[in-house]
């Protein structure tokens, strides 16, 4: 009995070896879990690259150091003791050398020559390609036996064999465990022999896992942003220096567009009609429309009171018509016995009445056209056929988008005579030139209105579409100023505290946000006063996606 039992006890105790098929070990890698790949970065007062190594090939990323605009034109060669290659250009700034002996394990240092049409330069770049880690090891790892995975299991087994054990000793009447049993109760209540997973299964712990997260966009424990060069195209990534200079100062007046007096019109209907359509239609909103042209028909309506009024003058002309007809039928039959001059009275009298009757015979059935004083646009359009307007309705509105003005109210009078030019600026972040016309001697409401042209834009995708009304914040720079890193407009975006910041592109691959003080100088740049150093490059297009990137 006791060595039954022994033998249970033991092979408890003793290694389990995985069936052929599983593993359980740890799981393989993830299939997105790369290793950065090698990489060598330089940069120049004119040029900045990003060379990295895939497939046995350099790939290089070439860019303008200011802008981050891929270089399309270069001419572009690595050099490496004797090694020396030149670039293929694949398109958008990405240049392809054959690594040759540069894909070897260790420290590179590369001479990059570029040359375009403009400029031309020498950048110096480091490798390092780091050694091969050799065959890959098969996921199979000593793992504990099944009971050693919770305490409990591991305590139950120790109760057991004591259990056992006690038994024994009674049946026998021995004074001591047998060694067999006294050994495997000491295999169980201490630690177990590694349990061997059969093939293709590993009961082991989770082996180390390669750290690198591969060439994706990432942020850092720092704050700073991992961007790689290809992600970096993706985005439109563009930057400029901040400039260092005096620059005016200004203030801000909120503004609205409107329309050019001289080049605009409000057609209105001159009394109470009917519309009906003209020859063709009514015109569409956004069409172009000549002067003179017919835009509608106003078919005038009369109440009963002026109905009656006209009826009745126009009974009573008819009566003195007929009265002088026949007058003037007798006189001609008189001939040369008829008074010269009672002949041409009678004769004029009765052709002014007639004329009469015809004009209030037509104002029952009369039809006004209704045409455009200027050529232009029309910008609006308030009738419809069958519709009843009043005298003075505005029926249609037509502007001319090429002569457009903005007006804006100036609460403090003493800045009226302060400002030399002024920009304005959509709520699009369009910006617009503007030219000072006047400003005006009466206040409305606690305000002085100033108005400004609109300085024409070349037409064009990138052109502003304006429309009569719509806001705009105008920006007027004054005759002082003070110190500051001009940058573009578009680079101050919104933190997440609501301050104001902008992104350095600190490295070829790295960005970082800095807070800045910044303030609107018109003409879509903005004055930084604090945050920036002179020649930090800023994110201009782009920099609004970079927040996104976790």
């Amino acid at each position: 009995m006791w060595r039954a039992a022994s033998l249970g006890l033991v092979l408890l105790t003793a290694t389990v070896g995985a069936h052929e098929g599983h593993d359980h070990g740890p799981p393989p890698p993830p299939a997105g879990a790369q290793v950065q790949m090698p990489r060598a970065s330089a940069e120049s007062a004119d040029f900045e690259l990003v060379a990295t190594l895939e497939d046995g090939h350099l790939v290089v990323y070439l860019d303008r150091f200011a802008t981050n605009v891929p270089v399309e034109d270069a001419s572009l060669e690595v050099e490496s003791g004797a090694f020396r290659e030149r670039g293929v250009h694949l398109g958008h700034g990405v240049y392809r050398v054959p690594a040759g002996p540069l894909a070897a394990a260790g420290r590179h240092e590369l001479i990059f020559t570029v040359q375009t049409p403009s400029a031309s330069d020498l950048l110096l770049g480091s490798l390092e390609v780091p050694a091969s880690d050799g065959p890959a090891l098969a996921h199979r790892t000593e793992a504990p036996a099944w009971y050693e995975s919770t305490p409990v299991l591991q305590g139950a087994a120790a109760v057991l064999a004591l259990c056992v054990l006690a038994l024994l000793v009674w049946r026998d009447r021995c004074s001591g465990p047998p060694a067999m049993v006294l050994v495997a109760g000491m295999l169980l209540l201490g630690d177990a022999g590694p349990a061997r997973a059969h093939e293709g299964h590993d009961h082991g712990a989770p082996g180390p896992v390669a750290a690198g997260s591969g060439d994706t966009p990432r942020r850092l424990p720092d704050g700073t942003l991992f961007v790689p060069k290809p992600v970096q195209r993706l985005l439109g990534l563009r930057t400029a220096l901040a400039e260092a200079g005096e620059w005016p100062d200004t203030f801000t007046l909120s503004g609205h567009v409107v329309a050019d007096p001289n080049a605009s019109a409000l057609v209105q209907a001159p009394l109470r009609g009917r519309i009906e359509l003209p020859e063709g239609g009514l015109p569409q909103l956004g069409a172009q429309i000549r002067q003179g042209q017919v835009l509608a028909h106003l078919v005038p309506i009369l109440d009963a009171v002026d109905q009656t009024t006209l009826q009745a003058d126009l009974a009573q002309l008819e009566g003195r018509i007929l009265i002088l007809s026949r007058n003037l039928e007798r006189l001609r039959q008189l001939g040369a016995n008829a008074p010269r001059q009672d002949l041409e009275q009678t004769d004029a009298e009765l052709g002014s009445l007639i004329t009469r009757r015809k004009a209030i015979t037509d104002s029952f059935a009369a039809r006004l056209p209704i045409t455009a004083p200027v050529a232009g646009v029309l910008a609006l359009r308030n009738a419809s056929p069958g519709q009843i307007v009043a005298g003075g309705d505005t029926l249609f509105t037509l502007v001319d988008p090429q002569r457009l003005w903005v007006e804006a109210l100036l609460y403090d009078t003493d800045h009226a005579t302060h400002f030399v030019t002024a920009s304005a600026r959509t709520a699009d972040g369009q910006d617009l030139r503007l030219t000072p016309l006047g400003t005006g001697y009466e206040l409305r409401g606690h305000a002085l209105p100033i108005q400004f042209r609109i300085e024409p834009r070349p037409a064009g995708p990138s052109a502003p579409h304006l429309v009569v009304r719509q806001p705009v914040a105008v920006v007027a720079q004054m005759h002082h100023g003070s110190a500051g890193l001009r940058i573009p407009t578009r680079a101050v975006q919104r933190g997440p505290d609501g301050s104001s910041q902008v992104w350095v592109h600190a490295r070829p691959e790295h960005y970082r946000p800095q807070r800045v003080q910044a303030r609107d100088l018109g003409g879509g740049y903005s004055v930084v006063t604090q945050g920036l150093q002179s020649g930090d490059r800023v994110v201009t297009d782009g920099a609004s996606l970079l927040a996104q990137v976790r």
